[in-house]
Formats: C-alpha cells, sequence, structure tokens
C-alpha cells in the first residue's frame, strides 16, 4: 500500500512540474514566420537549448532520489542547485526571445519565475522522498 501511495505521488509530481525547459517554451512559443526566426542570432541562441531540457528531465529524478539517499542535509546543496539550473535556462529562455523576435521578460518577472521553480522543485523534492517506504534492517 505504502509503495503504491509513492509511486502515485512520484507520477503527480512529474506531471506537476513538468518536463519541459523554459527554453523549449520559449522556442515553441515564436512565430516561424517572422524573419528575425531564421537569423544567424536566432539559431546560435537556440542551438543549445536542448541542454535544459536535458537537465530538466534529469533534475526531476536527481533531486529527490539525493535527498532520499542523503537525508536532510541535501535540502539545502539541492534547492541551490535548482536555483542555478533554473536561472541558466530562463536566462537562456530570454536571450532566445531577444535574438528570434519574441518578448523577453523583465528582471522582475525572470526573478519571480527562478523563485517559483525552486520552490516547486524543493517541495517535490521532499514530498517524494517523505513518501517511499524506508527499508529496516531485519
Amino acid at each position: 500500500m505504502k509503495f503504491s501511495f509513492a509511486l502515485v505521488v512520484l507520477v503527480t509530481t512529474g506531471f506537476l512540474t513538468g518536463c519541459a525547459s523554459h527554453s523549449a517554451k520559449t522556442i515553441a512559443g515564436l512565430d516561424n514566420n517572422d524573419p528575425t526566426f531564421n537569423s544567424s542570432e536566432c539559431e546560435s541562441a537556440r542551438a543549445n537549448a536542448w541542454v535544459h531540457d536535458t537537465t530538466q528531465k534529469n533534475k526531476l529524478w536527481v533531486g529527490p532520489s539525493f535527498i532520499w539517499l542523503a537525508g536532510p542535509v541535501a535540502l539545502v546543496p539541492v534547492f541551490v542547485a535548482n536555483v542555478g539550473l533554473n536561472t541558466a535556462d530562463k536566462l537562456q529562455a530570454n536571450d532566445i526571445a531577444a535574438q528570434c523576435g519574441g518578448k523577453p521578460q523583465s528582471q522582475a518577472q525572470m526573478s519571480a519565475d527562478i523563485a517559483l521553480d525552486a520552490s516547486l522543485s524543493l517541495l517535490a523534492g521532499t514530498i517524494v522522498p517523505a513518501t517511499i517506504p524506508k527499508l529496516t534492517p531485519p
């Protein structure tokens, strides 16, 4: 029973946090008919967006696993890592929007989004390991 509850929480958390990076969402929201979309600056800005997608997908599992294995002492390092990764992704997304004819966000909007994303990641990282039953030695 506890294992099925943990599985439901893990899957639900995955759906709530999403898997697409901000860079990928920004690229998806661009107008490909805009002349700046095919410019060399835009292509250069979009070139490494896949890194943030891969990081976002891996972050979903690595953070909770690390907290589960290391315990509560890992909360701060996981939180700081999430803030750093979210910041890099938001900066890349903002650069893509600026170079490709989109609307870049202000510093205040970016800061609020980064704080919200980091908080959700931390919440997911603490709830999921707390619901997984620990094995006790016989």
